[in-house]
């Protein structure tokens, strides 16, 4: 049996996978959340397969800590998933350097804090698999959106990264690029910094409403699956076939411009 360790286990995507993981294939979940609500609803709901590690992914030490008591219990991880992180509305000019450093400490630093402690373990456990979530605008760029991109932009590089360090180890990485799902991602969980008036806040906020259908959080659980039955864990993998369309023509584009290149 697999045991899991999940940040954003509480909400979203993250809760979503985490619900799968234990009520469907009966496997233990280590889950991390800021939350000791939910954390606590969670541990009710689904009994000993579910062992809290209430931290934040921003502190290093301390998630590290928290996550070195729950294996004590739960027992050496051999699947990971970072699923913690938010979206930064608002324009690179508006945005402070302040604003950017918080969604890199989550979104990237948060990433790495969760697995770096967790590396020596995987190493011993045999076949491992690492996901690390990225999203569609960690391939392509829409306005008001920049923080976010840049960080997942870096959470790709990561995975890419990660994947080549590790070759000769039995631990795999891969990414996968959620699409637009139901999950409070622009709502609930976002933060907002307001649109300064040199810009035309509206005509901005209409071009980053990418128009791809939302779908409910359930609809990501085959590629998400995916990922971990794959005999060979894919590199990558997105879960709106309208972006995959659009992502292949961007990168066509990149293709020909690059050929220009050899022009000069």
């Amino acid at each position: 049996m697999n045991t899991w360790v999940i940040s954003g286990c509480s909400s979203g995507l993250g809760r979503c996978w985490t619900d799968s993981i234990i009520t469907g294939r009966k496997e233990r979940v280590i889950g991390i959340t800021r939350s000791t609500a939910a954390a606590e609803e969670m541990a009710k709901l689904y009994g000993d397969l579910f062992v809290a590690c209430v931290a934040n992914v921003d502190d290093a030490e301390t998630l590290a800590e928290k996550m070195a008591q729950a294996i004590k219990v739960a027992g050496k991880p051999n699947r990971i998933v970072t699923a913690a992180g938010y979206a930064q509305f608002g324009t690179l000019e508006d945005l402070s350097n302040e604003r950017i450093r918080d969604q890199f400490k989550t979104n990237v630093e948060g990433t790495l804090n969760v697995i770096r402690p967790l590396l020596p373990i995987l190493r011993e456990a045999g076949p491992s698999r690492i996901l690390l979530v990225s999203s569609m605008s960690g391939v392509a760029c829409w306005p008001l959106l920049g923080a976010y991109q840049i960080s997942k932009y870096a959470v790709e590089a990561i995975s890419d990264t990660l994947r080549r360090e590790l070759i000769g180890t039995d631990i795999q990485v891969g990414c996968i690029e959620p699409g637009p799902h139901k999950t409070g991602w622009a709502t609930t969980y976002a933060r907002r910094e307001e649109i300064s008036p040199s810009y035309h806040a509206a005509d901005l906020a209409a071009a980053a409403r990418c128009g791809y259908t939302i779908r409910e959080p359930s609809s990501s659980l085959p590629f998400f699956w995916n990922m971990f039955d794959a005999p060979v864990m894919p590199r990558r993998m997105a879960t709106s076939r309208e972006f995959v369309d659009f992502a292949i023509a961007e990168a066509e584009q990149k293709i020909q411009e690059w050929r220009l290149t050899l022009d000069y």
